[in-house]
């Protein structure tokens, strides 16, 4: 699950990059294109640090769950895996808001929103690719099982 994580993560910044780059040349040119490319590069290689290893966690999590020997098993696994990681990384970041009230002073309602909107927009915009992926990938680990 870990690796399907870096390969979902890299695969959506290059389709964010790619949309990017198609906007940015129309705007701003080379120094946008330049900016938008080292960001994103940047971005995808502090997520996939973030995400493999909580999918790593979440993906262990999942086989002790459902058995692959269980019928369609990995499909199921790699499904829970994925919803595992987005539960553990909203809990994270709601858990976070205290911390950050008190750093900042803001108000703790806000930021719990804004920890919940993080969450929200992270999975409506890599939900596409991230979990037909994780059913593909437990699909996979069930059957290397099998063999």
């Amino acid at each position: 699950m870990a690796i399907t994580a870096v390969g979902v993560t890299t695969l959506y910044y290059l389709v964010v990059g790619v949309g990017i780059l198609l906007i940015g040349v129309g705007f701003g040119g080379a120094p946008f294109v330049t900016n938008a490319v080292v960001g994103l590069l940047s971005g995808a290689i502090s997520l996939s640090a973030v995400v493999a290893p909580l999918l790593f966690v979440t993906g262990i999590a999942a086989w002790r769950l459902v058995p692959p020997s269980q019928r369609y098993g990995g499909a199921i696994g790699g499904l829970l895996a994925m919803a595992l990681a987005y539960l553990v990384a909203g809990t994270v970041a709601v858990g976070l808001a205290p911390i950050y009230t008190i750093a900042t002073g803001s108000p703790l309602l806000d930021t719990v929103i804004g920890g919940i909107g993080i969450i929200v927009v992270a999975f409506l915009a890599s939900s596409w690719i991230a979990l037909p992926a994780s059913v593909l990938t437990g699909t996979l680990y069930e059957r290397s099982l099998d063999e």
